[in-house]
């Protein structure tokens, strides 16, 4: 088997319907037996643009756990390591999440500022480029070729007039109510297959609004072509709100396939490893966090993962609830999901993820709201990266490096790493920003791997 840092190392390749590569599969398993690998942390990337870059991702996040395990290692324990690939794009102007968190700003207003300097500004993100088109593509396989090239020609040359901008934003709703819908698109908080805004008719002006205002509240400057304030609202200022809508299109739908590679994929797979007699462990970023918690369901009892960990998980803070508190009639997609783990269900998030605590609930922003509204729609729509689990209270503060944990079983625990998940840039923020031995470390102590932790 390959090697990162020294541990076994394996990757697991899914396409879009949650079809194992079987030879890679079969690969992984006798590669881990031959190491006489008793436990596999099993790591879900969120949004990669090719298998180097999530390679690089296992390589940087778990490159950190040698020195970790060092004299820590619970006795009669060989640790083994796979990487899962699946087909999640992200646009080229985010960061991956491998990135050298020193080389963006800290986004805590307090960080490198000092008192009374006012709080940074940012460029706005740059208009689409032909690797745009061919990520939009990617999400959405069923629209017409034509369609994609005609959005971001719209993107990248904004016309002047309003005709344009509806134009644009009828492109984007129409490639989201033509692509189909998934059993596993609902978390149970209701949001569905696709946001609201494909099935609102609310104008292009609005919406664009919308998600304007959320990209100046980040500290983003934008400029349009200098057109006359009030009711003629500028429009060149409006293409960044529309930009950033067909943005989060492309998203919502690869939080739809993480469900469908988890369900029908990984959750076969890791039967198999189970089977095998190994212990695994789940590690999960954005969508793969979500990847990672659908494939649950593919468990039969007794069957038990050992723990779950969800690094800035995009999808909803409600998946696990046994009831919602607006509706309490109604549960979350995953609720008693946690019993098919004899651990705990960590879900790591952070204030400063601009992906969660902004965009994402934005998407869900029912027609005839404001936008100044978004913080009470987190109060609804919120993702599990963004506040933890709700309702549920259990929360837990993040330790230091070798400070030991105490979990308890088949317990739903939010920890705030927003101590270290506080770098990036707008629109996503520190989304991308879980490599840090913080992080690590939890995952090797709810996995049980260190000596003087819980089992």
């Amino acid at each position: 088997m390959d090697r990162i840092a020294g541990l076994p190392f394996g990757e697991v390749p899914f396409d879009a319907d949650g079809d194992v590569d079987r030879d890679a599969a079969r690969a992984a398993v006798s590669g881990l037996r031959g190491e006489g690998v008793t436990d596999v942390v099993v790591f879900a990337h969120g949004w990669n643009n090719d298998t180097a870059a999530a390679r690089r991702l296992y390589e940087r996040f778990f490159g950190q756990f040698p020195a970790l395990l060092a004299g820590r290692t619970r006795p009669g324990r060989t640790v083994g390591l796979l990487g899962v690939r699946w087909p999640s794009k992200r646009w080229s102007d985010e960061p991956e999440p491998d990135f050298d968190a020193g080389l963006l700003p800290a986004l805590d207003r307090g960080g490198a500022a000092g008192v009374g300097d006012p709080p940074p500004t940012f460029a706005p993100p740059p208009w689409p480029s032909a690797a745009t088109a061919a990520v939009i593509r990617e999400a959405f396989p069923d629209a017409d070729p034509s369609a994609v090239d005609e959005l971001v020609e719209l993107l990248r040359i904004r016309p002047p007039g309003e005709a344009g901008l509806q134009r644009a934003h009828d492109l984007v709703t129409g490639m989201l109510r033509g692509a189909p819908g998934p059993a596993s698109a609902d978390d149970g908080d209701g949001a569905g297959a696709f946001p609201a805004v494909a099935g609102s008719d609310r104008k292009a002006r609005e919406v664009a609004r919308s998600y304007l205002q959320e990209l100046e509240q980040l500290g983003v400057t934008t400029s349009g072509h200098g057109g006359p304030a009030g009711l003629a609202e500028d429009i060149g200022r409006l293409w960044h709100g529309t930009q950033e809508l067909a943005r989060q299109a492309t998203y919502w739908q690869m939080r739809n396939r993480a469900g469908v590679v988890g369900e029908r994929g990984l959750g076969p797979f890791l039967a198999e490893l189970l089977a095998a007699d190994m212990q695994v462990d789940l590690v999960g970023h954005s969508f793969g966090a979500r990847l990672v918690s659908y494939a649950l369901r593919a468990l039969d009892p007794p069957q038990q993962v050992r723990s779950v960990v969800l690094l800035q998980g995009a999808f909803s803070q409600f998946a696990f609830a046994d009831a919602l508190p607006h509706d309490p009639g109604r549960s979350g997609a995953l609720r008693g999901a946690q019993a098919r783990v004899a651990g705990p269900v960590i879900a790591c998030h952070s204030r400063f993820d601009g992906a969660l605590g902004t965009f994402y609930p934005l998407a869900s922003l029912p027609a005839g709201q404001d936008a100044v509204m978004v913080e009470s729609l987190r109060e609804r729509w919120g993702a599990i990266g963004f506040d933890g689990h709700k309702p549920h209270p259990n929360r837990t503060p993040m330790l230091a490096p070798a400070a030991p944990y105490t979990f308890a079983a088949g317990t739903l625990t939010s920890i705030d790493a927003a101590r270290v998940v506080r770098h990036g840039r707008p629109p996503s923020g520190a989304h991308s920003d879980i490599v840090h031995p913080e992080l690590a470390w939890i995952v090797l102590c709810a996995a049980g791997l260190i000596a003087d932790g819980p089992t």
